[in-house]
Parts: structure tokens; C-alpha cells; sequence
């Protein structure tokens, strides 16, 4: 090869390569992009799935990950443009038509084109294109208890278990929420994972169907209200016309006071007087500012704050502790807290967190035990934990604590 040749050919390499860097923008990848958002770092996220979408926007995949980035960072026009682009592509997107549902739904966002007719129609369009998909019977418990669909909040919650999307794990902690409250109490859940675990649980094991389950978001929707008084037997303290009337205001703080805080302090003003007979309790992942103002009144039992009367007891509630650990085993919370197809990064990075509730419920267990001088109950409690801590998904958070429990067990047994 001659030297003016090879300088062509090397020239060629040079433009070839000055006119690739010319574009500023650097290779990416789906997998990238996936990354930052399974991390919840949707704004790194979403210029990488642009640029995915503007490279090939044929792939309808790429179309609808950008179209979910997009509303979880509250872009709805935008979502659901990229979602109909998907649909476009491949009308039967489960996931796409799923945006569409979330995109529009009114309960999840004021946005001036929400409309719940079209909601439901992506919501149906989703489970016939893949029944199998989770994520669509999530969002249609919520629907069919606004549209009086009650037979489908059953099958939502049962099509939940059996596609897997709520996992084995997830399962144990809502049996462990519902096994240690008094009979026919009232739980107050915040969240996904502590409303549709029990939920599921009382569904399609028929167990502690005698607890009502409200979540405290949902109960700012007067529907929903309704729902729980006419179907879960709950009383409400408003009646009807009070209750058209409830609305968000601004305390002398600056505290926003919801419906759902105006319900539940009415229900603590009635457990004061004596007047709501039901057990009133609130899940342990709730925060602590909601029930604030009966702190004095709440006692610790493990899953849940049980409403005590009187000036309130500051010792844990041995009893509902020991009877919702009793007869579970530490194997049941191992394995995913989340299924490989939940597409929520809120759920994906924190539910495997709860587990620590489990654990601190057992080693409170064993603390009070051994102050009552049950050494060997308490070695149980404390050897539970420690095996549950290894275990969880999560990973050993409380070593030290029970180390310590431990060695005080040992001393006493001496």
C-alpha cells in the first residue's frame, strides 16, 4: 500500500470519526436509560429516553418508557402523546395503555384533560391486551370502587397475587398486619404496600376479613368515603351533606388539614367519648404528624398503633406483638418484596424496607420478655430476629441490637 493511499484511508478514519463527534451527543442505551430510573433518577432518565426515541422512533418500547418517565415527572401532555405514539406502534401495549389510564385518571393529579371515562377504557384495553400485567389490576381495585364494580375489586386483587406482581414476601407482611388486631378493628394504611397485601390477604384467604382496611389517601375522595361506610360497615362521623362540604384547609400553622385528617381526628374525638365502639388503629408506616394529635393515645403494637383510652400506656402492647409474630417464620419474608415487573421505582427501591418493622416487632418482643424475666421466650424472639435479619431481602440492619438482646438473654441465663 502506498503512503498516499493509506493517508486517504486514514483521513477518511479522521472525517468519518470528526463528523460522528460532530452530533455532541454519546452512544446510549435502554439499558442506561433503565438504570437511572429504576433508581428513581427520572431527570437523568428522561434526556437519555429522548435521545433513544429520536435515534429509533419506530421501537415502541423506547416510545413508552419515555411516555412513563414523562408522567411520573408530571408531564402528562407529553406522556400521553408518547403513549398514543406506542399504541401507534403496537396496539396491544399493556404498559402503553396503562399510561394512558394513570395519565388521565383524575384521583392521581389535577391536569385539565383528565377524564375518568377514558381511565377505564385504557384501564380494560391494558388487562385484554395482558391480563398477566400487574400494574393495570393495580390501578383498577381503585376504579372499580368508584364505579361500584365490586365484584372486579375482588378479581383485581386475586389477578395481583396470581401474576405475582405482589410477591410472597409482600404477601407475609399484610398477614402480619391484620394477625395481631383486636376483632373488627379499623386500619388506617398509607401506601400501596400496606393496603394491598392485607387487602389480598382477606380476599383470597378469607383471613381478618373482620378488620377494615381504609387508606388514608383515598379517604380524602367522598366515593370512597361511601365505599367504606356502605360496604366495609365503617361509621362515618359526617353524614352525608357534612361530608359534600369537607375540604382542604390551612390550619393556624400553615398545616394543610385534608378530608381524610378531618375524618380521622373526628373518629379520635369519638373514641374520647366513647362513641365509635370499633378498635381504631393506624399502620406503622403512616407518619406520625397524621395522628398527631392523639400521640398521647396511640400504643405500639408491632404493625400498627392500637387508639388507648385514657391517658395512653407507654409500653408497647406485648400481646398484639407476640400474637402477630406467633406462628410465622422468618423464611416467609424472604426472596423480592417487589416483582421483577413492577415499573414503579418508588416500590422498586424502598418496599423492601418494611421488612424492618417485622424485625423491630421481634426484638421489642424479646426485650420485654426478658424484663419480665421469660429468658427463653426472649432467646426466641431474639434468635427470630437475628435469623430475619440475615435473610431479608434487605440485609442485616439491626446486628447490633440484637447482638446486644442476645448477650443480655445469655447473662441472665447464667
Amino acid at each position: 500500500m502506498t503512503i498516499s493511499r493509506l493517508s486517504l484511508i486514514l483521513a477518511g478514519v479522521v472525517i468519518v470519526g470528526l463528523a460522528s463527534g460532530c452530533t455532541g451527543k454519546k452512544p446510549v442505551t435502554l439499558d442506561e436509560a433503565l438504570s437511572f430510573y429504576r433508581e428513581n433518577k427520572l431527570e437523568q432518565a428522561l434526556p437519555i429516553f429522548e435521545q433513544l426515541v429520536a435515534e429509533d422512533a419506530a421501537n415502541w418500547q423506547k416510545q413508552v418508557w419515555l411516555a412513563e418517565t414523562y408522567r411520573r415527572l408530571g408531564k402528562k401532555g407529553e406522556a400521553v402523546k408518547a403513549a398514543r405514539r406506542a399504541i401507534d406502534l403496537n396496539p396491544n401495549s399493556s404498559f402503553a395503555h396503562t399510561v394512558l389510564a394513570e395519565a388521565s385518571n383524575p384521583v392521581l393529579g389535577e391536569w385539565s384533560e383528565a377524564n375518568s371515562d377514558t381511565t377505564w377504557f385504557h384501564l380494560m384495553k391494558a388487562i385484554e391486551c395482558d391480563s398477566s400485567d400487574g400494574h393495570p389490576w393495580l390501578v383498577i381495585w381503585g376504579e372499580a370502587v368508584h364505579r361500584g364494580e365490586y365484584p372486579l375489586m375482588g378479581k383485581a386483587l386475586r389477578r395481583l397475587v396470581e401474576s405475582g406482581f405482589l410477591t410472597k414476601a409482600a404477601l407475609a407482611y399484610g398477614r402480619w398486619m391484620l394477625r395481631g388486631l383486636p376483632k373488627d378493628a379499623i386500619l388506617l394504611t398509607n401506601g400501596d404496600m400496606d393496603t394491598y397485601p392485607p387487602g389480598a390477604v382477606q380476599e383470597l384467604e378469607g383471613f381478618r376479613k373482620d378488620v377494615a382496611i381504609v387508606n388514608r389517601g383515598a379517604l380524602n375522595e367522598q366515593w370512597y368515603a361511601r365505599f367504606i361506610r356502605d360496604n366495609a360497615k365503617v361509621p362515618l362521623p359526617f353524614d352525608d351533606a357534612s361530608l359534600d362540604r369537607l375540604e382542604s384547609f390551612k390550619d393556624s400553622s400553615g398545616n394543610i388539614i385534608k378530608p381524610s385528617d378531618q375524618i380521622f381526628r373526628a373518629w379520635l374525638e369519638q373514641k374520647s367519648k366513647g362513641v365509635l365502639k370499633r378498635p381504631l388503629a393506624v399502620a406503622i408506616t403512616v407518619e406520625e404528624s397524621y395522628y398527631s394529635t392523639a400521640r398521647d393515645n396511640m400504643r405500639y403494637a408491632g404493625a400498627f398503633l392500637i387508639w388507648t383510652p385514657g391517658t395512653g400506656e407507654s409500653t408497647p402492647d406485648i400481646t398484639a406483638l407476640l400474637a402477630a409474630l406467633e406462628g410465622v417464620k422468618p423464611e416467609d419474608f424472604s426472596g423480592p418484596w417487589v416483582s421483577e415487573q413492577d415499573r414503579s421505582p418508588i416500590r422498586r427501591l424502598f418496599t423492601k424496607n418494611i421488612v424492618q418493622n417485622v424485625t423491630r416487632s421481634a426484638i421489642v418482643s424479646g426485650e420485654m420478655l426478658l424484663e419480665k424475666g421469660r429468658s427463653a421466650d426472649a432467646q426466641r424472639w431474639a434468635n427470630w430476629a437475628d435469623q430475619l435479619d440475615k435473610t431479608a431481602e434487605l440485609g442485616p440492619v439491626f446486628a447490633e441490637r440484637i447482638g446486644q438482646l442476645q448477650s443480655r438473654v445469655a447473662k441472665a441465663q447464667k
